[in-house]
Parts: C-alpha cells; structure tokens; sequence
C-alpha cells in the first residue's frame, strides 16, 4: 500500500469522526438553546405570577385598610355624638372598640406589604385616628386633658377624613388605578 492511499484513508478517517463530532457537539448547543429557553419562559412566569399575587395582596390590604378605617372613623364620629347628647355614656363604646381592633389588624397587615409612599399616608391617618381615639377616652372616663374637647374632636376627625382621602389616592396611584398628579 502506497503511502498516499495510507494518508488519503488516514484524512478519511479523521473527517469522518470530525465530521460526527461536529455534528454532535452542533446538536448540544441546540439542546442547551432550548433548555435555557425553556427556563427563560419558566423564569418569566413565575415572576408574571408573583407580581400578580403581590398586586393583588396589596390591593385586597388597600381595600381591608380603608374600608376599616373609614369604619373606624365613623366609629369615632358617633362615639363624638353620643357623649355630646349624653356625657359620661357608653353609649358606642363596644362597636368602637370592635371597629378599632378590627383597624389595628388591617393596619398591622399593610404595614408588612405596602410601600413606603403608602405607609407613610397610612401612618399619618393611623396616628390622627388614635389622637381622636384617645381624646373620647379621656372624655368618656372623665380624665380629659385641658385641650381636650368635643370641638377638638371634630377638629381631629376632619383632619382624619382628609388624610384617609390622600391615603386612598395614594393607594390608587400605588394600584395604577389612577395617574399620579
């Protein structure tokens, strides 16, 4: 056998397994593609998914948040009637203090989730609710400080009012439900 015929089925032979080695090495890359796609598209949604359960968390908070506090205000304002017809009564003291618990647990839950735009408004109207809370206490247990009064009250309730009325944009901006202004 020549030595040409010899090289010529050496360079054969090395295409041969080049040539499946190529291809194989071709089809892992193609293999590996598909598989990082299919992980992008897993990856995308599971995050589609978690945004929409942390959109809808923060909405039904939004909604527990200012439905009990809006409660809790009107609460407070018939606790204010009630000791301006009848001082010293306890007339609403049991649904206040319902409402009021049922408050401080929306308020507790949206601490944990909202964002601080929405926390700070939530803060501002929680702390303007409990001023009013702790004014018709002291009225109604006869323990009233020298600023305290009825007139103050309704004074604190309509700073409430007005602060649950930004929270509640604030809450819709935060939902996209409204544009910000």
């Amino acid at each position: 056998m020549s030595t040409d015929a010899l090289l010529i089925a050496v360079i054969g032979v090395c295409g041969t397994l080049a040539a499946t080695w190529l291809t194989q090495r071709s089809n892992d890359r193609m293999r590996r593609r598909e598989l990082d796609h299919t992980e992008d598209q897993r990856r995308a949604g599971y995050d589609e998914q978690l945004r929409d359960a942390t959109y809808t968390a923060r909405r039904t908070t939004y909604i527990a948040l200012n439905a009990q506090a809006r409660q809790y205000l009107t609460a407070l304002r018939d606790r204010a009637h009630v000791l301006e017809s009848a001082p010293g009564s306890d007339g609403g003291a049991d649904l206040l203090e319902e409402c009021r618990s049922s408050y401080r647990n929306c308020y507790a839950e949206a601490q944990m989730i909202v964002p601080d735009t929405v926390l700070t408004a939530a803060r501002a109207v929680n702390a303007e609710l409990n001023q009013v809370y702790g004014i018709l206490r002291r009225l109604g247990h006869g323990s009233d400080r020298d600023d305290d009064s009825l007139s103050s009250v309704r004074t604190h309730v309509d700073a409430a009012r007005d602060l649950l009325h930004g929270l509640r944009d604030v809450m819709r901006s935060d939902l996209k439900v409204t544009e910000t202004s």
